[in-house]
């Protein structure tokens, strides 16, 4: 399921845990690890542009050749290290890669083959998380909880093709216990079908009916949905709230409005900047 692993960690933000939840996934999918940390370039030209204007571009270029070598520096002393504890028994390599932080993930995507990237996430950095939005793999982002227990979630705005496989895949191997939710969204009255194309609007009625069909096929398969309506993103969070999960799984959400007909930008990433619980983003 998860074979090959890509962990990115981000110059500006570095999460001791991760390495954790990679060790604790790979023991259990039999997994190798790529661990890349990224050397920022944001971070770079706003280096460059504090520089005083009368210092001369070859004072400029040794100053960030500096900084790149501190910042390598710190990679192999503290977040590689630190790798190595946790990853003892489990196949590994890094690799330091100076750019954009979804542009040089994207890149490896390209190079090589991943299951699952897994990663932390900041919201008070330079970082905008354009993966969030532009990959076709899992992303499982990471907060460092320790609870045991799966939320599923679906909902009138998703295919729920994928989670509902994922999350009892995940439950049998991880021995987590599995809940599932799936949310009427009354803010976007549409349905999404397995090709993520939106619907026209749809009566609340009509959507209802559709959770209460979702309902009966995972009967037959033995699992047990609560349905609820409102907002996919407060529902989310309450749900997960009530349950205490350790790991909540979204699939492809196409969210386009709010209540207030706003349309709705970057919803993975307000997802993950308001639930305390790590998320499984399956794209």
């Amino acid at each position: 399921m998860f074979k090959n692993i890509l962990i990115p960690i981000s110059s500006e933000f570095y999460q001791k845990e991760i390495f954790q939840t990679g060790a604790f996934l790979a023991e259990k999918f039999d997994s190798t690890i790529k661990l890349i940390y990224i050397i920022e370039e944001k971070t770079l030209d706003q280096t460059e542009k504090r520089l005083d204007s009368y210092r001369t571009d070859f004072d400029k270029a040794e100053t960030k050749k500096e900084i790149i070598r501190k910042h390598i520096h710190a990679a192999d002393t503290i977040v590689f290290d630190d790798a190595k504890l946790f990853f003892k028994n489990i196949p590994f390599n890094e690799e330091v890669i100076e750019g954009a932080f979804s542009t040089v993930i994207k890149g490896q995507l390209n190079k090589y083959k991943y299951d699952l990237i897994l990663m932390g996430f900041e919201k008070e950095c330079l970082l905008h998380y354009r993966l969030f939005e532009e990959v076709d793999i899992p992303i499982w982002v990471e907060s460092g909880t320790d609870e045991k227990s799966i939320l599923a979630v679906c909902s009138n705005l998703a295919p729920n093709q994928k989670v509902p496989e994922m999350s009892l895949r995940l439950s049998k191997t991880l021995g987590w216990d599995l809940h599932m939710v799936y949310v009427v969204d009354i803010q976007d009255a549409v349905e999404v079908d397995s090709n993520g194309k939106r619907s026209e609007k749809k009566s609340e009625n009509a959507l209802l009916e559709r959770g209460q069909q979702f309902i009966s096929e995972m009967e037959k398969k033995g699992i047990d949905v609560t349905l609820v309506k409102g907002s996919l993103e407060k529902e989310t969070a309450k749900a997960a709230e009530d349950i205490g999960a350790g790991l909540v799984i979204l699939g492809r959400e196409q969210k386009k409005k709010s209540i207030l007909g706003i349309p709705v930008k970057g919803m993975k990433r307000k997802m993950a900047e308001t639930c305390k619980y790590s998320i499984l983003f399956v794209n």
